[in-house]
Parts: structure tokens; sequence; C-alpha cells
């Protein structure tokens, strides 16, 4: 589950989104096909929908001179404040950057792996995906 491709281009991580973690007709992803996404997602984000980046043919907003516009800003606010988990695009864009995608990977795979089943947590709700298991803002069951 934890790939490039799920790295959406401001930095967050479509793995632990609760619609890439449905049982049924589950997300791919920002980088994905329109097909099971959420509004906001598909039609909404100002990131996604972004000319520059499109034009420039950015692979991550970081890559643009823009970077942070108020689209990555309201993403690094509101996962950092409105969900049970933080999430920090910022930090995740950061990370690659400096460690690269695969070093970046391993810690998103061992940070949203659930330590009783091995399921993915979401970030949205704190709840594993596999066992159900609740986990609060310091990863704690």
């Amino acid at each position: 589950m934890f790939n490039e491709k799920m790295i959406a281009p401001c930095g967050l991580d479509c793995s632990v989104c609760k619609r890439a973690l449905a049982e049924t007709a589950p997300c791919a992803g920002c980088r994905g096909p329109n097909d099971n996404k959420p509004e906001f997602c598909s039609e909404k984000c100002g990131i996604i929908k972004c000319e520059k980046r499109k034009s420039n043919v950015y692979s991550f907003c970081d890559e643009c001179p823009d970077f942070p516009c108020a689209d990555v800003m309201e993403k690094e606010t509101r996962y950092g404040s409105q969900y049970p988990l933080r999430e920090s695009p910022l930090e995740n864009l950061r990370l690659i950057r400096e460690a690269g995608m695969a070093a970046f990977l391993e810690r998103e795979r061992k940070k949203w792996t659930c330590s009783a089943c091995g399921g993915v947590i979401c970030v949205h709700t704190g709840v594993c995906s596999g066992c159900g298991r609740q986990y609060t803002g310091s990863m704690e069951p």
C-alpha cells in the first residue's frame, strides 16, 4: 500500500486516507484516476487543479517557486490540527528531499502500520483498517 504513486503532490500520503482504506471501491490516491475519489479530491482541491503545477509538470509542490502556497498551507494546518492523528505535508516533502523516496516510504510504513494486526491506521479517524483498534495523537492505542 505504501508506494510512491500514493504520495500526493502536496506531500500527503494517500495510503492513510479513509477513502483509500475503504473496503469497497477504494480511492487510488491523488495521482490515480478519479474513480472512487471524494469530490473534494477530484474537483475542489486547489493543488490537483493547480495550473502552474500541471503546466510545469511538477511532481511535488516543493518544486514550485511559489511553495508553500495557500493551498499547501491549508492542508498543513488541517492535517496538523483537525484529525485524531497528525500528518505534515511540509515535513513529508522535506523528508522525501533529504532521505529519498524509499526511506520516506519505509518511515510511513512503520508510522502507519498497526502494531496489533499489521493493518493501516487511518489519519482521519485514528482507526486501524484491519482490526479496528483506535489510536491517539501519540499513535498509542
